[in-house]
């Protein structure tokens, strides 16, 4: 199949930088782009420029924003699902009958849903017609959105079931900036798609307190243990994790030394504020950290399978438990990770 149409379900900082790539390295393809946030589709249509991201950017001629969302997954051969977590089910739930039967499904989401504590294909899969016939993937990676808008080389993991679909998606990204890798892994890549952005809130708490970038390196070997072991119990492969993939080694590097959203949203519990003044900072930057959520549910998980996770428990600590950050954090090296 040769993609001709992809639909971005999804305009935000990420989504859009999609578009901008995408629509410039095809110019033979039509990007239709969707937002619930009219004031955004308006702004692209009037002036080429996003009201919110990547301002220096001019949308090309083939980039046809749209307010309805039927005129944009019609006849789409790629559906770009650039929603966050929470609002997933709802956002594949609306177009679930105007998906087409051979269009792949692309999520670049990178948080599980709390209310299931399930992947994001899981979700999808759940929120689509039970005889559905397309092939779902992820994409991650050490990405940050300005950074992809800007068409600077990056790193990007895709992840699918479909052989078929790999090779499309491939093909597809091959002429742009984007280095991409395949694997049938889909587990292990959202797995560490969502579980980098925890490890890169505890970096950001440390960034916070000036305990320096060695504390910063020892927390975030251990913490990355400690996440790595959930994710193969729970199904993700461990050569996912130990290797230098995209996916996890290039994300958590990227998150967690970069001027990630999750980093900032660390930095700032660090500095004192508490999870609502930091939320209340990231709402007016338009932005929002999906770690957050899943800091809760591994939380969950610790519990039910009855785990040990002392150098994760430091941060959820700070975060939930009114501990103090300077104090807990100065004493990590006395924890054990067993």
């Amino acid at each position: 199949m040769e993609i001709k149409k992809i639909a971005i379900v999804g305009c935000g900082a990420f989504g859009y930088a999609l578009a901008l790539l995408l629509g410039r390295t095809h110019k033979n393809i039509i990007v239709n782009v969707f937002d619930v946030d009219e004031k955004v589709i308006k702004e692209l249509s009037k002036n080429k420029k996003h009201p919110f991201f990547h301002k220096g950017h001019i949308i090309t001629n083939n980039i046809l924003p749209t307010t309805k969302v039927e005129e944009a997954v019609d006849k789409a051969d790629l559906i770009i699902l650039a929603v966050p977590a929470q609002f997933m089910r709802g956002a594949v739930t609306n177009i679930k009958d105007l998906i087409p039967k051979k269009a792949i499904l692309l999520h670049v989401s990178k948080a599980l849903e709390t209310s299931s504590d399930k992947r994001m294909s899981e979700v999808i899969t759940e929120s689509l017609n039970p005889n559905f016939q397309n092939d779902i993937a992820a994409l991650a990676g050490g990405m940050l959105a300005h950074e992809v808008a800007d068409e600077m080389p990056v790193g990007a993991d895709i992840a699918c079931e479909s052989e078929w679909a790999l090779t499309e998606l491939k093909e597809l990204f091959l002429p742009s900036t984007v280095h991409v890798e395949i694997t049938p892994d889909l587990a292990g890549v959202e797995f560490s798609s969502s579980f980098k952005n925890v490890v890169a809130i505890g970096s950001g708490i440390i960034d916070g307190l000036k305990l320096g970038t060695s504390c910063k390196a020892f927390y975030i070997a251990q913490l990355v243990k400690e996440v790595e072991g959930i994710a193969v119990l729970l199904g993700a492969n461990k050569e996912t994790f130990h290797t230098s993939s995209n996916a996890w080694v290039g994300d958590l590097l990227t998150t967690c030394f970069g001027n990630s959203r999750n980093r900032l949203f660390g930095e700032l519990l660090g500095q004192g504020k508490t999870i609502e003044e930091a939320k209340s900072i990231l709402d007016k930057k338009h932005k929002h950290a999906e770690g957050l959520a899943t800091v809760k549910i591994i939380k969950e998980i610790e519990q039910e399978h009855n785990l040990n996770l002392p150098f994760f428990n430091a941060m959820y600590s700070v975060m939930f438990e009114n501990k103090d950050a300077k104090e807990v954090f100065m004493k990590i090296s006395l924890y054990q990770n067993s």
